[in-house]
């Protein structure tokens, strides 16, 4: 017998006692408010450790998160107990439906938010309605809860450390965070936890009371909760080869189930003794068959196989132990499922049996009423083990069972951005978590750009009380637009919506002087107007500054608003001839029939939703309205930005402000200005490329934490798969994919998933830019339909 495993064993040992109250099965002496348990002379404390995805991951990147989960696994000692477990939960539908279901605002948006909701019930009815935790319980033999504390300080600094090299998370669980995993298995979704620590002190009431099952009942084979069934399994029997997908395809039952790994580390001087020791009895048994063989004359018998093999296995386990940094690890695999009747558990226990062996592994039921409590404590994430069923491996066979699958967002206040293509749950975004919120939607056309923004776009509408602008170059926004009564402001040659592109609130601009940003924007609007694309001079700079400053030093002392024809008055009166040349560029656009900017703004921009249609514009001026809008939208975020308002700003065909690099020094800097002032911009562009050839597009794409990566045409995949880090087999996700169907990168989270609204919807109808369905939306516009409630 190894002694550390020996030591242990006789620490974990537990007296028994047969259970006089539901209380007593449950084994925890003392809890504490930071997480940590207290069994005898055990405390143990849990992480939550976050998904990533594995399943999607390429070769490269497996064996590189095969051999990091290997490095975590070794990193601990021959001192401590490890438990890895995977808790399959069914959601809880009542919660769930109050965080993503959009309440009534008694107002015109009514009948969407009905509709809307009705889909989102729907799609939550389509998905599993289980969501997977997994936990790593640390277990330790201390004398008291200060020294205890002390040593889980320490594993917690190194499980952060093991589990960010993975890409993944680790999060500590307080008191209330173990309470409710053991209630909700216990108790299951029919009540709440109502625990309150100093109430419960204070009327000597015990914390047990709260989570355990009101009727346990232990049998032969499986285990009775209330109305549900459970029974406990165990790994009897393991194949010489197992693929790394066992795990999560056995947890991949759409039912509540538990899954737990117990590991042992051995050290390695022990490890090595003890395989000699086996290795020195195989070859005597070796020498002691040829010694008989001897005493027959039969001096040409081979060695029978499987002591050969024996031989061989000894030596590879021995070459493992010194020269290849691998650990010998004592394991246990144990799986509890509940169902709700009898015949349903036989069931799932026959599926489960069925995975394993698929595998050429082997599920056993453990029998007696003793062995399923046993069972029971022991695949909880308590940080006990009462079986004493192990089964010896290294660090590389024991990290076979990974237990990543896919990542999920499932955030609580978020928008739903359709469903994750691999585990069917929805997902729900919310930027606000993110470390910023600034957004990008890419994707060829016909491949459900636009569609996906106006879905977040009515989300937002219908769900809060933000400001939303909108700058339209298509015109394709005007029927959500018109069904929600925001404001549509045309913008063209001719047109009587006018727009001032000297416009400036108090605050604007994000290097602290206002006049110098602005001169910045307005050297952006004079690279537009160059037609040769030449670019403007050092001297065209210095000029264009000095006419910008005294135009507003003489607006402020008059209390009046400037317009670029009084700009070009200012240019005139310059005494060098380029000044002249600037006011004869500019004299089109203040005097001529392209003036559309050149007035005082003149329209409505008290709506919370404004969207800047600019489709009538011209070629000529295009770039420029996206600009001159673009700034429009900083005096309104700033605006926003002291009343305390949020706004949400989008900008379709962001691509062409890019062109040139005055414009695209102005845009970066709206898009920092946006960022600070509680607003959430998000760019639209079917021409990633025409992005990425800006150093300050790519800068802006790759410091985006949110990103809708939709169908990809060849050249802007490979850009995009070097920028963001995206795999082969990720990349699949957007290589001729449906429409509404692609990538989402959310932070550091890359989740393919799939977004298809219901045709018979009317926000579908609404959304969609196909000639038939935008046909039928201008038809129903004139005659407004009455939704079903």
């Amino acid at each position: 017998m190894i002694k550390s495993y020996s030591k242990l064993r006789r620490l974990n040992k537990e007296k028994f006692k047969v259970p006089k109250s539901t209380q007593e099965t449950i084994p925890i002496d003392t809890i504490y408010k930071d997480g940590i348990f207290h069994m005898g002379n055990k405390y143990s404390k849990s992480y939550r450790f976050l998904d990533i995805n594995y399943s999607i991951a390429s070769k490269e990147e497996k064996m590189n998160l095969f051999l990091n989960y290997g490095e975590l696994l070794n990193s601990f000692d021959s001192s401590t107990m490890i438990k890895i477990t995977i808790n399959n939960r069914k959601i809880d539908l009542k919660q769930f439906k109050d965080d993503i279901l959009i309440p009534l605002q008694n107002n015109h948006c009514d009948p969407f938010i009905k509709e809307y909701n009705a889909m989102l019930l729907d799609k939550l009815a389509e998905s599993d309605d289980i969501v997977q935790e997994k936990y790593i319980t640390v277990t330790i033999f201390k004398n008291n809860i200060e020294e205890a504390r002390s040593y889980f300080s320490r594993m917690t600094a190194e499980l952060n450390s093991h589990f960010a090299k993975l890409g993944s998370g680790c999060i500590e669980l307080d008191m209330m965070d173990r309470l409710q995993i053991l209630h909700d298995f216990y108790r299951g979704d029919k009540d709440d936890m109502l625990f309150e620590l100093k109430d419960f002190s204070k009327k000597g009431h015990s914390f047990k009371d709260v989570i355990c099952p009101i009727e346990p009942k232990f049998s032969n084979k499986h285990f009775k909760f209330d109305e549900r069934y459970g029974r406990v399994l165990y790994l009897s029997n393991y194949s010489r080869f197992i693929k790394d997908s066992f795990i999560s395809e056995l947890c991949d039952l759409n039912k509540n189930l538990m899954y737990s790994m117990d590991i042992i580390s051995i050290p390695t001087d022990e490890a090595v003794k003890e395989m000699e020791n086996k290795l020195l009895g195989v070859n005597t048994n070796i020498t002691n068959w040829q010694r008989r063989q001897n005493a027959n004359n039969n001096f040409s018998a081979v060695i029978p196989y499987d002591l050969e093999l024996q031989r061989e296995e000894c030596k590879e386990f021995l070459d493992d132990l010194t020269i290849r940094d691998q650990r010998m690890m004592l394991c246990n695999i144990t799986i509890a499922h509940l169902a709700n009747d009898k015949t349903e558990l036989d069931n799932d226990t026959e599926i489960l049996k069925s995975i394993a062996r698929k595998y050429m592994c082997e599920l056993s039921t453990l029998y007696f009423s003793k062995r399923q409590l046993d069972g029971v404590v022991t695949v909880l994430p308590i940080g006990i083990n009462r079986l004493n069923i192990v089964r010896t491996l290294l660090t590389e066979s024991a990290s076979v069972f990974i237990p990543f699958r896919a990542q999920e967002i499932m955030d609580k206040g978020g928008i739903w951005y359709g469903q994750n293509a691999i585990t069917n749950n929805p997902i729900l975004c919310n930027k606000e978590l993110l470390q910023n919120p600034n957004a990008f939607v890419l994707g060829v056309p016909g491949s459900g750009k636009s569609f996906i923004t106006k879905e977040e776009i009515e989300f937002i509408i219908m769900s809060t009380q933000d400001d939303v602008l909108i700058c339209d170059p298509e015109g394709e926004y005007d029927p959500i637009i018109k069904e929600f009564k925001g404001q549509i402001i045309n913008i063209a040659a001719g047109s009587k919506d006018h727009i001032n592109a000297m416009d400036m609130e108090d605050g604007y601009g994000d290097s602290g002087n206002p006049i110098g940003d602005k001169s910045q924007f307005v050297m952006s609007l004079f690279e537009q107007l160059d037609m040769n694309h030449n670019g403007i001079t050092p001297i065209d700079r210095s000029i264009i500054d000095r006419c910008v400053s005294l135009v507003y030093a003489e607006s402020f002392q008059n209390h009046t608003t400037p317009t670029l024809k009084t700009l070009r008055a200012k240019l005139l009166e310059q005494p060098e001839l380029e000044a002249r040349s600037l006011a004869l560029k500019l004299e089109l656009f203040t005097d001529g029939s392209l003036d559309a900017f050149a007035h005082e703004t003149n329209v409505d921009v008290s709506n919370r939703i404004i969207s800047y249609n600019i489709f009538n514009l011209g070629k000529q001026l295009k770039t420029m309205g996206l600009l001159v809008i673009t700034d429009a939208m900083i005096n309104r975020v700033n605006s926003n930005w002291k009343k305390g308002k949020r706004t949400h700003v989008f900008i379709d065909e962001i691509h062409v402000i890019f062109e040139n690099e005055e414009s695209a020094t102005f845009f970066a800097s709206a898009w920092r200005q946006f960022r600070k002032r509680d607003a959430y911009p998000t760019g639209i562009t079917q021409n990633v490329k025409y992005l990425l050839s800006s150093q300050q597009g790519t800068s802006m794409l790759s410091n985006s934490e949110f990103i809708v990566m939709l169908n990809q045409s060849p050249n802007d995949r490979e850009d995009l798969a070097e920028l963001l880090k995206i795999s082969e087999e990720q990349m699949s996700y957007i290589t001729n994919a449906q429409s509404g169907c692609g990538l989402i990168k959310y932070g550091a989270s890359l989740v393919p998933f799939i977004n298809k609204m219901p045709k018979d919807m009317y926000l579908y109808k609404l959304n969609s830019t196909k000639p038939s369905d935008y046909k039928e939306t201008l038809s129903r516009n004139k005659k407004r339909i009455v939704i079903e409630q």
